[in-house]
């Protein structure tokens, strides 16, 4: 199937199906209702928003499009490809991310642009390759596509920085399709500072091959209303996936994450560590699955959700689970939800 099959396809499941509801049990306690009663515009203009750039090599989107002018990829070493998705074709794009919800059709749709990197077999990248996304346009809408592939005993960090307008509500909608071939890296960090009256979701799904690396940090401070879909699948013997997290929320935002890690192989490893500090009426789901099918003997998978509420009123709902159908594994879960000790404050002041 070629793009354009696969967003007219997208934009038939959008429309069927419609946005999720809180009977459907992958998201009883998000109600997305706000977005999908919402109407959001396809305006444009340059942002006026700062930013710092991390290295040399930046992509910046301002209000949904890459800017040419406040990017920088120009003199890439050999074997590194890095522009936007709307110039570049790789078959795999849509591969990972299917129609499994209406935030992941309505991008494939509609998705304006996006970062595409390529690093070939056994180019290690030493500097990061930073993404900026910046959001200034009150009642608009940007789906964002990304596409990052690296080859075999190839290495590469990516850090993608979410940076809203203060007071602004707006919709950005990404996804992230992430390819590690066999002896491969890619270390992949998100920092996500959009408006507080904003809403903010991301689905990334990674494919690992043989002894491939991939780890996903994100760091989630913005947003009215977001969730995080992270979804990786272990295709090769010896692949290590690691997901860490931190949520920090006040007022009434909401937060949902989702994790879904599929052992295919034997003697894998994910490990999962995801933290949050809740205060005033701020909301927050963590639901962590890791599935080992029947042939994935050896799997060590660790997963850990720990919260602090700093109020009476803040909730988190923390769903971690497993489901194993092998029976040599090293599998642990747990979570914790507490508030601060009044008698350790009481020291502490």
């Amino acid at each position: 199937m070629d793009l354009k099959e696969l967003r007219e396809k997208a934009e038939v499941d959008f429309k069927t199906n419609g946005f999720p509801t809180t009977k459907e049990e992958l998201w009883r306690f998000t109600d997305v209702s706000r977005v999908a009663g919402a109407a959001f515009s396809n305006d444009w203009k340059p942002s006026e928003l700062e930013f710092q750039s991390l290295d040399k090599i930046t992509v910046v989107f301002e209000n949904g499009k890459l800017s040419r002018e406040k990017s920088n990829f120009e003199g890439l070493p050999t074997g590194v490809c890095i522009g936007s998705i709307l110039d570049l074709v790789d078959p795999r794009i849509g591969t990972l991310a299917d129609a499994q919800s209406a935030f992941v059709s309505s991008n494939t749709a509609y998705f304006g642009d996006g970062a595409f990197i390529e690093v070939t077999e056994g180019v290690k990248m030493d500097a990061p390759i930073h993404l900026v996304y910046l959001a200034d346009i009150d009642g608009a809408a940007f789906h964002m596509r990304n596409f990052i592939s690296a080859g075999k005993n190839a290495a590469v960090t990516v850090v993608e920085e979410y940076i809203g307008l203060s007071g602004a509500a707006y919709w950005t909608n990404v996804v992230t399709e992430v390819f590690v071939s066999d002896g491969g890296l890619v270390d992949h960090y998100k920092v996500q500072r959009e408006s507080e009256s904003s809403y903010h979701f991301q689905t990334l799904e990674a494919q690992l091959g043989t002894g491939s690396v991939f780890s996903n940090h994100a760091v989630t401070l913005g947003a009215a209303l977001g969730r995080n879909d992270i979804r990786g699948k272990l295709t090769g013997e010896e692949g290590e996936a690691i997901c860490n997290g931190l949520y920090l929320l006040k007022d009434k935002q909401f937060f949902d994450t989702h994790i879904f890690m599929d052992h295919a192989v034997p003697k894998c490893n994910s490990h999962e560590l995801y933290k949050g500090i809740l205060d005033d009426k701020a909301r927050a789901v963590f639901c962590g699955r890791i599935l080992v099918q029947n042939d994935a003997q050896e799997t060590d998978a660790v997963q850990s959700n720990g919260n602090l509420l700093l109020s009476r009123t803040a909730k988190v709902h923390s769903l971690p689970q497993l489901e194993i159908y092998a029976d040599d594994v090293k599998c642990t879960h747990g979570a914790t939800i507490g508030q601060l000790d009044d008698v350790a404050l009481f020291y502490l002041q």
